[in-house]
């Protein structure tokens, strides 16, 4: 068996070189960008919400109607 070949020329990424250019762009439309941010915010407090309620503690407890069906038909 011959030994693997490179198929590409692209150099290892400790030779590459990086820079960033700044571009210069128009005015950004600060409506969409609050309305964005205030979407994030409350997709992430629902979110974060719905979690805490699901690992709270019920002040109290009521059964299933599955349960309620089950626990008559046993009387």
């Amino acid at each position: 068996m011959s030994r693997y070949a490179k198929k590409t020329d692209r150099r290892p990424y400790e030779e590459r070189s990086f820079s960033v250019r700044a571009v210069h762009r128009d005015r950004a439309d600060l409506h969409k960008l609050a309305e964005v941010l205030i979407r994030l915010t409350l997709q992430e407090t629902g979110e974060s919400r719905a979690a805490r309620e699901a690992a709270r503690v019920p002040d109290t407890y009521r059964a299933a109607p599955d349960d309620l069906a089950t626990s008559e038909a046993a009387r």
